[in-house]
């Protein structure tokens, strides 16, 4: 029903060479049909960014308003990772149309 906005995910435990998946659902609440782009930002520390990397299923089709569309969310960690066991970062989700 995308009665619950999305304001932090909690990837939990990410070790190295392995991804989490999370699913978000998002909703064209405007007039006019949609299309999105992500980008991260704001990475804590800033080196996290060369081993942790955030990718979405989203092919960049149209969204109607209204229509709601699932997205996966994956959060994949570098095999290669080492002294990084805290982290934080930004997602943003921009629509344009």
């Amino acid at each position: 029903n995308c009665t619950s906005p999305v304001s932090s995910i909690n990837w939990g435990t990410a070790e190295p060479g392995t991804s989490v998946n999370k699913t978000v659902y998002i909703r064209d609440e405007g007039n006019a049909p949609i299309t999105m782009s992500m980008q991260t930002q704001n990475w804590s520390p800033a080196n996290a960014s060369s081993y942790i990397t955030l990718s979405w299923n989203y092919a960049g089709g149209s969204i109607q308003p209204g229509q709601v569309v699932t997205v996966t969310l994956t959060l994949s960690v570098s095999a290669g990772i080492s002294g990084i066991t805290n982290y934080s970062f930004d997602i943003l989700i921009t629509a344009t149309g």
